[in-house]
């Protein structure tokens, strides 16, 4: 694992490097490596010391090329150095290790390879360049000779068979660390297609619920507006239908800070100021906006606080109380009670809201906390809010918390929530 690390690291995070960057680092470290290789057999197997000093610069070189890619970000000259210098390299190696009768040709193949992994853009020209220069360098030995290393045929055989299976190796390295590259490029990319296409329909899911859920009650308030501003209504008509505009109105009113406070979280990412919070105090700030629809119920609360002290973002809490107050209140039916309770458990405030009213249909539960379960009317017809339950649980989440529910049909529902009372 710490070599798996470290290797990651030598190449370069994903999250700075493109895969072409990458490679190319990749290929600088185990070029190096593998040139490495080279030095020691040139000057302990075929002792060739010319060769071993080349090759040594060369290394030198190619460290001097990783370096100014993987650290300074100049891949352009990484990748132009690497593969010109190739060619003088395998030039020089081909006239000291006997021409066509070494193993410098083999070493073509597997530079060709490296070259196009570095390369993407005009590969067919280093390919004619590469014929061009193995061509050249036949030429050259027929007109002016080169050095022949080998007394025996046995030293010739010795040396090709090495030289080869090192090339091989390089070359099997090579092609499965690009073919894993790609593989892992490709299901990142399919995954990245699969979580859009998620996106989309969650959005389109959402927007459908933003049309629903707003237009309704705005044609509702259009169409009281117009009765109140005839004349053919009488006084408790009037009176009946301003309660009844009051309460969309709070409705609607709700679903919109819902909406506001979910949207400002998905597009500029909502920072998080966890603080010291009383829950009593929280519970009375909210209970000021809950209070008039609970009054009109007849419902009674009771708080059964064992504890008071956790840690949560202060905004943040007070949006998910109202909502699951507000929840509590709708789906209570009237004259009934909503119990209010909270206790420690392992270093957390467990809190915990229980109405009995209609509860949660068991067809919703899988998908109360998404934007895919629908809202529903209240015990009174009150309108959804929608949003509500999908931003809870998004809040919680970041706050470091955990939400969960109970519910039973026509007995009534029990909302958890669970906050360290720590700040850690």
């Amino acid at each position: 694992m710490l070599l798996r690390n470290y290797w990651k690291w030598l190449r370069g995070p994903s999250e700075r490097f493109s895969l072409e960057e990458r490679l190319i680092n990749a290929v600088g470290i185990i070029s190096s490596l593998t040139l490495l290789i080279f030095v020691a057999y040139n000057l302990f197997v075929v002792v060739l010391l010319k060769l071993a000093l080349i090759t040594a610069v060369t290394v030198v070189l190619q460290l001097f090329f990783f370096y100014v890619s993987r650290f300074r970000g100049n891949f352009k000259l990484a990748k132009y150095g690497f593969t010109f210098y190739s060619y003088f390299f395998l030039a020089v190696n081909y006239y000291y290790s006997s021409g066509i009768n070494g193993p410098v040709l083999f070493s073509f193949f597997v530079t060709l390879i490296i070259i196009l992994v570095i390369h993407n853009k005009r590969r067919y020209l280093y390919l004619i360049l590469h014929c061009g220069v193995v061509v050249g360098l036949l030429a050259y030995e027929r007109h002016y000779g080169v050095v022949n290393t080998y007394s025996t045929f046995e030293e010739r055989s010795f040396d090709i068979a090495s030289i080869l299976c090192i090339t091989l190796s390089l070359a099997f390295v090579l092609i499965n660390l690009v073919l894993k590259s790609y593989n892992r490029e490709r299901l990142l990319a399919t995954e990245r297609a699969e979580q859009l296409a998620v996106l989309h329909h969650e959005n389109k899911r959402l927007f459908s619920i933003i049309s629903h859920d707003l237009r309704t009650p705005l044609n509702s308030i259009k169409g009281y507006l117009e009765l109140l501003n005839s004349q053919l209504i009488t006084e408790d008509d009037r009176k009946l239908l301003e309660a009844q505009l009051l309460e969309l109105t709070t409705g609607t009113s709700d679903f919109l800070t819902n909406l506001l406070s979910w949207s400002k979280s998905q597009l500029d990412g909502t920072k998080v100021q966890l603080t010291d919070i009383d829950l009593k105090t929280m519970l009375d700030h909210v209970m000021l906006t809950i209070l008039p629809l609970a009054s009109k119920k007849k419902l009674v609360f009771k708080e059964q606080l064992a504890t008071s002290q956790f840690v949560a973002d202060t905004e943040m809490i007070k949006m998910v109380l109202r909502n699951l107050l507000s929840n509590a209140v709708k789906y209570s039916e009237i004259g009934g009670e909503i119990i209010i309770s909270s206790e420690e458990i392992d270093g957390r405030l467990v809190l915990s809201i229980r109405d009995f009213g209609i509860g949660i249909a068991s067809s919703k539960e899988a998908s109360i906390f998404t934007s895919q379960v629908s809202s529903s009317l209240g015990t009174m017809k009150e309108p959804g809010v929608g949003l509500g339950l999908m931003l809870c649980a998004d809040f919680v989440k970041l706050q470091d918390g955990k939400i969960w529910f109970d519910s039973e049909k026509n007995k009534g529902t029990t909302f958890y929530l669970s906050f360290p009372t720590v700040l850690s």
